[in-house]
């Protein structure tokens, strides 16, 4: 007679609990979510069938839950950053992966920290506002010059008007340049520029297996604190 195997239990924590109230995640995206859990590992590449989510759904209501409603609650995971999906097959497959808890609490980032020092530091005259606006102004060009050069500097070109890329924190455009020579460089990418673009928007250095790649080569040097301010 052959022993079953043994059951996965669910990595569910108090913390996912209070991400879940303090983000308004609905009962049923919050039950989406734990059975994201058990369908791999935390952090890794899974490709999760939502009919199968449904079927168990169906099982303990009675019926599963309208195609749409099923988009909606899904999609409430994809907004909240609980989920990353990496390629879409069909409306109901998809290739994802599930971020730990650790990732969806970000550090505050340098503009909040310079926001909490202006208010500590000046009064309510309003010429203070307006200083405070045009040094925001001038630390935006003077980032974007800076990218740039970087980018430049790497063989990555871009016109000074694509705001989207060169008005980033010159950290993530670092992070990207190393995520394109991590992949390849010229010699895998015939469009270094859509790349970087790529790897902007969906912050590819968060992914886990990158993260941890960048932490073996930088975390016991001073660079790992300019590629990750703690603000």
């Amino acid at each position: 007679m052959t022993q079953n195997a043994p059951k996965k239990s669910l990595p569910w924590t108090e913390e996912h609990t209070a991400f879940c109230y303090k983000h308004h995640i609905s009962p049923a995206a919050k039950s989406l979510w734990q059975w994201l859990m058990m369908q791999g590992y935390i952090g890794e590449e899974v490709e999760p069938d939502l009919s199968e989510f449904n079927a168990t759904v169906a099982k303990a209501r009675g019926s599963g839950y309208s195609h749409n409603y099923l988009k909606q609650i899904f999609n409430q995971l994809v907004e909240c950053r609980v989920i990353n999906v990496i390629k879409q097959y069909s409306w109901k497959i998809f290739k994802l992966l599930v971020r730990p808890v650790e990732w969806l609490k970000p550090p505050r980032k340098k503009r909040e920290k310079n926001l909490q020092n202006h208010n500590l530091s000046y009064d309510s005259d309003p010429s203070n506002d307006i200083s405070a606006v045009t040094g925001d102004i001038q630390q935006q060009h003077s980032n974007s010059d800076i990218n740039l050069e970087l980018l430049a500097d790497n063989g990555i070109h871009f016109d000074s008007d694509e705001k989207e890329v060169l008005e980033r924190p010159t950290n993530e455009i670092k992070l990207a340049i190393l995520m394109f020579n991590l992949r390849g460089s010229f010699e895998k990418s015939y469009n270094p520029e859509g790349f970087i673009r790529q790897c902007l928007r969906r912050r590819w250095w968060e992914f886990p297996r990158n993260y941890n790649l960048l932490l073996q080569m930088f975390g016991n040097s001073t660079e790992w604190d300019e590629l990750f301010p703690s603000g």
